[in-house]
């Protein structure tokens, strides 16, 4: 996998291949990720703190940082992708605005305290936390006005479209994978 753009881009960010037997790691492609990052907008994302839930490689996160933001918070339960995220962290010089949580992000997102701007839920295909991760996100003080989430979906598994002040504002597909866009909204836009 490469990072597309930023300090960092071209460079290729090294994982272990997965065995038999084993669930396998689906990273997001380079052509979904780079679409998500246009989503975005042109310019840095210098100021903004990511979380990037079922982290697995850390592509998304890595992007986020190769392209300015000041922190990404790495969320996956395999041990042995965690050990990898934080060392192509050192490796590409991100270490010090990265950090690896191991876990849940079930359990994990109702525990977090810091606040983020830019959040990337991906799952496997199999599963569908949406609702328990995005409620956990909504009902918690961690996202900062404006705040924005990718959910990348198999385009089979339907999204509602709002989750708590949570509204999908935007929806693409790119084969079986679908990305929903989902923004926070304050009081004053939601009329409660």
């Amino acid at each position: 996998m490469r990072i597309g753009g930023g300090s960092a881009g071209g460079r290729r960010v090294r994982g272990r291949r997965t065995h038999r037997g084993e669930v396998g790691l689906r990273p997001t492609s380079s052509r979904v990720r780079l679409a998500i990052f246009s989503m975005l907008g042109p310019g840095d994302l210098s100021g903004l703190n990511v979380l990037d839930l079922y982290a697995g490689t850390g592509a998304m996160g890595f992007e986020a940082l190769s392209r300015g933001a000041d922190s990404a918070k790495f969320v996956e339960l395999n041990e042995k992708r965690c050990k990898e995220i934080k060392k192509a962290a050192e490796e590409l010089g991100f270490g010090d605005r990265s950090t690896v949580l191991r876990g849940r992000c079930e359990r994990i997102t109702k525990t977090l305290t810091r606040n983020f701007d830019i959040v990337f839920i991906d799952p496997p295909y199999a599963n569908n936390p949406f609702a328990e991760v995005i409620g956990n996100l909504d009902g918690s003080e961690i996202l900062n006005p404006g705040a924005t989430i990718f959910a990348e979906h198999s385009s089979r598994t339907a999204l509602e479209d709002r989750y708590g002040r949570l509204e999908r504002t935007d929806s693409r597909r790119y084969g079986d994978t679908e990305i929903s866009t989902y923004r926070l909204v304050n009081n004053e836009e939601t009329g409660t």
